[in-house]
């Protein structure tokens, strides 16, 4: 094989391993997903944007700017990460990255999967609008 097949055939594998598990096709969402409501946080009762994230995914470095937009305005942000908390992430089926989940009076509401931060903007802002 000469150089150039090699970097035909290399390139495209990289950059699939590269974003692999930061993205994912968007799922319908159900506002009942059978998750308990307070699945090992202390989230009852109470109106928070949960972000599932980690230190190696590149689209959720992207979206602190985001977030902490989103902080600065007064919505309470709870941010976990992953590798740290494996079962919580399990518990709230975070299935790819980041994974935004919106909760209202303790129970969740809606979803955003993957980097869209204006849409994580919006439904962050109408969380708490409602």
């Amino acid at each position: 094989m000469d150089k150039y097949s090699k970097l035909l055939i290399l390139t495209p594998l990289f950059f699939i391993v590269l974003i692999m598990g930061c993205i994912s096709a968007k799922p319908a969402i159900s506002t009942n997903d059978g998750i308990s409501s307070n699945a090992g946080l202390n989230i009852e009762n109470k109106t928070v944007v949960l972000e599932f994230y980690a230190d190696w995914c590149g689209y959720c470095k992207a979206l602190e700017p985001t977030i902490n937009s989103l902080e600065k305005e007064g919505i309470e942000v709870i941010k976990i990460d992953t590798d740290a908390n494996p079962d919580l992430a399990n518990q709230y089926g975070v299935r790819a990255l980041p994974t935004i989940i919106y909760v209202k009076d303790g129970k969740v509401v809606d979803k955003t999967i993957g980097y869209n931060p204006e849409e994580i903007k919006e439904k962050a802002k109408n969380l708490y609008n409602q």
